[in-house]
């Protein structure tokens, strides 16, 4: 494995690790800050850290970047609710998670 490997993979795999956590504890937020569906969110809170590992091995970054606006008069679980149709529908077979 490369060097630039190695590093993607080990940048995956911190990442996956703190998408599980935020997963498992705060949802709503996890949907806000990872741009995660519903559903994807419960298949990465039920993840082990093996599959973590072959995920973030994948030599593909995983993360996905969303715009950095927010509004700052909405609540974040309202914000939440308005970019799940946004959402919704970025994960299928093809993806990770």
């Amino acid at each position: 494995m490369s060097t630039l490997d190695e590093d993607l993979a080990r940048l995956n795999f911190e990442y996956l690790m703190l998408a599980r956590e935020c997963a498992r504890s705060n949802p709503a937020e996890t949907a806000w800050r990872f741009g995660i569906d519903r559903g994807g969110i419960d298949r990465l809170a039920s993840m082990t850290q093996q599959q973590l590992r072959e995920h973030a091995e994948s030599s593909r970054a995983v993360i996905h970047l969303l715009p950095v606006y927010a509004p700052s008069n909405l609540p974040t679980v309202a914000y939440v609710d308005l970019l799940q149709p946004c959402i919704t529908g970025t994960a299928d077979e093809t993806h990770a998670l």
